[in-house]
């Protein structure tokens, strides 16, 4: 069963965080996630939620932290990420 990911982190600038997700993208996929979108504050554009699919667990935790680190090289982190790891719950889903 596939897992979410949040990631929310402030960045100096947003524009590393294009490139992040451009150089990445491919890699990711392949490596298991299902699905990724940036999110940005309405009250700070440098606010930003990462929020990913991943087809499990294992798949996302095999990705390895030097792509971690990369990325967060690329996007200029100001302070540390916030990762949450989210299973779907057997509550009534609206699709």
């Amino acid at each position: 069963m596939s897992i979410l990911i949040t990631k929310r982190v402030k960045v100096r600038d947003f524009e590393g965080t294009k490139k992040a997700a451009a150089k990445y993208a491919q890699k990711l996929k392949k490596a298991g996630c299902l699905k990724l979108q940036i999110y940005r504050s309405d009250d700070d554009p440098n606010f930003l939620l990462w929020l990913m699919e991943w087809e499990s667990r294992a798949a996302f935790e095999a990705l390895g932290n030097d792509v971690e680190y990369d990325i967060n090289l690329m996007v200029g982190a100001v302070g540390a990420w916030n990762e949450v790891i989210w299973d779907l719950s057997d509550a009534v889903a609206l699709e």
